[in-house]
C-alpha cells in the first residue's frame, strides 16, 4: 500500500469510524427509550374502549396517498407536477452549467438546483403547517362555544371552519364534506391529522375520540386542550428564540464549504482540479465531507428542541 493510499484510508477511516460510533450510541439510546415506553404501557391498565381505533381502509394507490398527504395540501400540487418540478430543477440548471463549464458545471448546478427547490418546498410546507397551528386555538374555542349553544360536533366544526381562515378552515371543510357522504367521523378526523401533521391537532383528535367513547363535557375538554396548546406554542417559540443563534450558525458553517467550493470550481476550475484527480485530493475531500456531516449532526443535536 502506497503512502497516498494510506493517507486516503486514514482520512476516510477515522471520521467514518467516529460517525458510526455516534450512530450506534444513538440507536442504543433509542432502543432503551422504546423498551421503557413499552414497559410503561404494559403496566398501565387502559380500558380497551378508551383507545381510539381507526377502521381498516383499503389499500390506496400512490396518487391517492399523495392527495391525502401533507405535501399536496401545503404545495397545492399534483404528484406528477411535483415530480416535474424536481426533474426541472435538475435538468435545466444542469444544461446551463454544461454550457458554461462543461460536465463539472452541469453536475454542480444540477445539485444546487435540486437542493434549492427541495429547500423551497420544505420551507413552504413548514410555513403552511405553522399557519394551521396558529389558527387551531381559535378554531377550538369557536367549536366549544358552538357546542355550548346546542350544536352537534360535526355542525360546530363545519360552522366554525367556514369562519376560520385558510389553510386550516379549508382543510376542515374538505374533510367534513366526507362526513356528509357517510364516512365515519373517526376516520375523517384521522384523515385530517394525515393532511395536517401537527402534534397539537393530533392531541385534539385523540381527546375527541376518547371523549366520544367515555362521555363527558366536550366543550370543557376543548377549553383545556386550547390552554395546553397555547402553552405549548409559547414554549416552542421561546425555545426557537433561545436556539436561533446556534441554528443559524450551524447552517452557515455547513453551507459555507460547499458554497465556497462551488464558486471556486465555477470561476477557476483548474484551482479545484487536484481535489478530484489526485489520491491526496480524494482523501482531503472525503475527510472534509465527513467532517462537515459529523459537525452538522453534532450542531443539530445541540440546538434541536425537545419533542413536545
Amino acid at each position: 500500500m502506497t503512502s497516498a493510499q494510506e493517507l486516503l484510508a486514514l482520512a476516510v477511516g477515522w471520521p467514518l469510524t467516529i460517525f458510526l460510533m455516534v450512530l450506534a450510541w444513538r440507536a442504543r439510546r433509542l432502543l432503551s427509550g422504546i423498551r421503557q415506553q413499552l414497559q410503561t404501557v404494559a403496566r398501565s391498565e387502559v380500558p380497551r374502549s378508551a383507545k381510539p381505533a381507526r377502521s381498516k381502509a383499503p389499500r390506496l394507490s400512490p396518487g391517492e396517498q399523495w392527495r391525502m398527504g401533507p405535501q399536496a395540501a401545503a404545495l397545492h400540487l399534483r404528484r406528477s407536477e411535483y415530480v416535474l418540478f424536481q426533474l426541472g430543477s435538475i435538468v435545466l440548471p444542469g444544461l446551463l452549467g454544461y454550457g458554461v463549464r462543461g460536465p463539472l458545471g452541469a453536475v454542480l448546478l444540477a445539485v444546487v438546483g435540486f437542493v434549492g427547490v427541495s429547500v423551497y418546498f420544505r420551507m413552504k410546507q413548514s410555513r403552511w403547517l405553522m399557519r394551521c397551528e396558529d389558527s387551531l386555538p381559535g378554531f377550538l374555542r369557536g367549536v366549544a362555544s358552538a357546542l355550548r349553544a346546542g350544536s352537534s360536533l360535526t355542525q360546530a366544526m363545519l360552522l366554525v371552519a367556514h369562519e376560520t381562515e385558510d389553510p386550516l378552515g379549508g382543510e376542515i371543510v374538505r374533510v367534513m364534506r366526507r362526513e356528509r357522504l357517510g364516512f365515519n367521523l373517526v376516520d375523517i378526523l384521522h384523515e385530517l391529522t394525515d393532511r395536517i401533521p401537527s402534534r397539537d391537532l393530533e392531541l385534539t383528535v385523540v381527546a375527541i375520540v376518547i371523549q366520544r367513547e367515555v362521555g363527558g363535557s366536550l366543550a370543557n375538554l376543548l377549553d383545556n386542550i386550547v390552554q395546553t396548546i397555547v402553552d405549548r406554542q409559547r414554549l416552542k417559540r421561546e425555545i426557537r428564540v433561545l436556539t436561533a443563534q446556534g441554528r443559524y450558525s450551524g447552517m452557515v458553517l455547513i453551507a459555507l464549504p460547499f458554497l465556497l467550493g462551488f464558486a471556486i470550481a465555477l470561476f477557476n476550475p483548474s484551482y479545484m482540479t487536484p481535489l478530484f484527480t489526485t489520491p491526496t485530493g480524494w482523501g482531503m475531500s472525503a475527510a472534509a465531507f465527513v467532517g462537515v456531516v459529523l459537525g452538522g449532526f453534532v450542531i443539530n443535536r445541540l440546538v434541536q428542541s425537545p419533542e413536545m
